[in-house]
């Protein structure tokens, strides 16, 4: 397969990982708490370091997916952020951060 092929499919050397991201909150949490919390995970995780993430989700559960915001890839320090960030936070009951998978081709 020829290279620009290759970048336009994001295969071989273009490929491109991302992370799932799933959250559960305390019984308490409220829509307010919710919207707050995303705001926060977006200006102190996301934005700062140059990553896009979409999802969603209700007061009790929030899940999504984590990408480079440019062309390619997270690492595994974007990992530890995300998980570091998540694990000072009093209203997140449990999460999990998910290892790397092919962003494009899931």
């Amino acid at each position: 397969m020829k290279k620009r092929l290759r970048k336009k499919l994001h295969v071989g050397e273009f490929q491109e990982f991302g992370f799932n991201l799933t959250i559960k909150f305390t019984d308490q949490n409220t829509n307010e708490a919710l919207d707050a919390f995303v705001e926060s995970f977006l200006d102190e995780v996301i934005d700062p370091n140059g990553l896009d993430f979409g999802g969603g989700g209700d007061r009790f559960d929030f899940a999504g997916f984590v990408v480079l915001a440019t062309r390619g890839s997270v690492t595994d320090e974007h990992r530890a952020l995300a998980n570091a960030w998540l694990e000072k936070r009093d209203e997140v009951v449990s999460f999990e951060v998910g290892e790397l998978v092919d962003a494009w081709y899931p």
